[in-house]
């Protein structure tokens, strides 16, 4: 097996003792035609690699900066939509708080009557009936009493009055159960229960960005 010819290292400059240069490497003065268009194409090459990954590398931080800037203008953005809803949750429970004020001054016998007629299995066996009402006027109590006989109410029903309900409020006991509605109580549950969801919405489309960068 042939072994490989190695070639001695030579640092081109050679010293005496005297540290004096004895010999210095050899400039070349002149190329042939075909070195000088090797040393050309090398030169070439060299910058056009060096010229790609400077534009790589602006291309690079070019995109970072435009995902920057749109992860910034969508949370703005996202701030902008959640107040937005928050806004028009808040217009609507305001209308749905005059409307049904409205309503309750119309016919303030309507809730009553419409859970009287929705207890029909639990009432109708009951012997007496004691509904507590703001106003038990006699358009209230003709309205009671026609929905708990279509319930199948044969029993006593005895009316109260509560001055510290507020308008369309009532409470209807039997000796089993009983039966309640407050508006006001009701648009407050509506009130927590909408701010509670927007709340968490909010928070889910703040989290949503965080874990897809985390991805």
């Amino acid at each position: 097996m042939t072994q490989p010819v190695h070639k001695k290292f030579d640092f081109g400059t050679v010293f005496g003792d005297a540290g004096q240069v004895t010999r210095a490497p050899v400039q070349k003065r002149s190329y042939t035609p075909e070195e000088v268009e090797t040393l050309r194409t090398n030169a070439y090459h060299d910058g056009e690699q060096s010229a790609l990954a400077r534009a790589q590398l602006a291309q690079a931080q070019a995109l970072q900066a435009l995902a920057d800037a749109a992860h910034h203008g969508l949370s703005h953005l996202q701030d902008a939509i959640s107040r937005h809803k928050a806004a028009c949750a808040q217009l609507a429970l305001i209308c749905a708080q005059k409307i049904s004020a409205e309503a309750l001054n119309q016919f303030p016998e309507a809730p009553l009557k419409a859970t009287l007629e929705a207890l029909t299995h639990e009432i109708d066996t009951a012997p007496r009936l004691v509904v507590s009402v703001p106003n038990p006027d006699a358009s209230l109590q003709g309205a009671a009493r026609e929905a708990v006989t279509l319930a199948g109410f044969t029993g006593a029903i005895t009316f109260r009055t509560s001055s510290a309900m507020p308008v369309g409020a009532f409470e209807v006991m039997w000796p089993d159960g009983r039966a309640e509605f407050d508006p006001e109580r009701v648009l407050n549950t509506l009130d927590t229960a909408l701010r509670e969801a927007l709340a968490a919405d909010q928070h889910h489309h703040q989290a949503t960005p965080a874990m897809k960068r985390e991805a």
